[in-house]
């Protein structure tokens, strides 16, 4: 069993699970959970991936995006194993008489912002709020955001990380998502169309470049079954419908955040499509026309190219004859190689000194 440097610190002082009732929100490996077998424990997770693992499915989650505007319950998948109750969704639904929340540390800090207030609301004035991440990850300025809402202690660090604990000393405010959400204006190529989109959601408020590029180079015609795969807030697949594609969009991403900002993105311009939870394509049935993408596998410290092989790969195994990939990639990684080992003639459609756009066919 391999655990994460944050799980190891967690289990270093176990004894703190000894008093409260307990919300985990976003950890980082599964593994965790075995070891505090007879702990019990509610968990929020905003990502697939560990969902899937601690929940032991393999599936993807299909949703239709009104489905989700019109009540968001209809967005949370639960599972109960053993002592744990492990639950997917964009934020807490009803959970009663949480006294402890402990946070494991978001990469940007308006995320852990959002965090803090949402789990703050929930416990109330008197009980605590628990942060722990890895020095790197940014959790030495944590106490700055959190010191807020009452006394800050470090209760331990080791294995390069820290946990703090906040007590609360105030009446929180209350908590809700739309509180948090943005809606603003994109323009490119003469198409307009609005954004939502919550901290924490790729290129949170603003157009990334990479996606500039790619939506420069997307016919607007295209039509049939298109994949949005790690659709963010749902910036492509928004922009080819806003456009008069006829298209059928399914919008794919494994962060519930970014999958409940497409499925407004969608309603904002009114639109609709299929909203799929899953981190990579397995569980995915259906094959499509084309393939529209930004993958996150350039992002972080090291890249990893046996995650990039796989997902081109799989790719291509969900192309329907003749369907089409759209793909833009920071510049430096080697995706027309990889792009070659499953296509015949990938070509490189426009670059700059940061970016490449690719196209491939079936």
């Amino acid at each position: 069993m391999s655990l994460s440097p944050q799980s190891q610190l967690i289990l270093r002082n176990e004894e703190q699970f000894e008093q409260g009732n307990w919300l985990i929100i976003n950890p980082d490996d599964a593994a965790l959970f075995s070891a505090l077998s007879d702990v019990k424990l509610t968990v929020l997770h905003q990502y697939y991936d560990v969902f899937k693992q601690c929940a032991r499915r393999n599936d993807a989650a299909r949703f239709d995006s009104r489905d989700l505007i019109s009540n968001n319950a209809n967005f949370a998948l639960t599972a109960t194993s053993g002592n744990h109750t492990h639950t997917f969704a964009p934020a807490v639904g009803d959970v009663a008489a949480i006294t402890d929340v402990l946070i494991f540390m978001p990469k940007a800090k308006a995320h852990l912002a959002m965090l803090m207030a949402m789990a703050a609301a929930l416990v109330g004035e008197g009980n605590r709020v628990h942060v722990i991440g890895e020095n790197r990850g940014g959790i030495k300025s944590a106490g700055k955001t959190i010191q807020s809402y009452g006394d800050v202690d470090k209760i331990d660090s080791a294995r390069h990380c820290s946990w703090l604990t906040c007590h609360l000393n105030q009446a929180p405010a209350p908590f809700t998502l739309n509180d948090y959400m943005s809606r603003d204006t994109y323009n490119r190529n003469g198409i307009e169309w609005t954004v939502c989109s919550l901290p924490g959601v790729f290129s949170h408020r603003e157009l990334d470049a990479g996606t500039a590029m790619l939506l420069d180079k997307l016919p607007t015609s295209l039509s049939g079954k298109v994949l949005d795969f790690a659709c963010g807030a749902g910036v492509i697949a928004s922009y080819l419908l806003s456009a008069g594609s006829k298209a059928s969009v399914e919008l794919l991403d494994v962060s519930a955040l970014a999958l409940w900002c497409s499925a407004h993105t969608l309603h904002e311009n009114h639109q609709q499509g299929i909203i799929i939870a899953t981190d990579t394509l397995q569980g995915v049935s259906a094959k499509y026309q084309t393939v529209v993408t930004n993958p996150p596998f350039h992002t972080g410290v090291k890249t990893d190219y046996r995650i990039s092989r796989e997902f081109i790969q799989a790719t291509r195994q969900h192309l329907q004859p003749k369907g089409k990939l759209y793909l833009v990639a920071n510049r430096f990684l080697p995706y027309a190689e990889l792009l070659a080992e499953q296509f015949s003639s990938p070509s490189v459609l426009t670059q700059d000194n940061r970016f490449s756009v690719y196209f491939a066919q079936s």
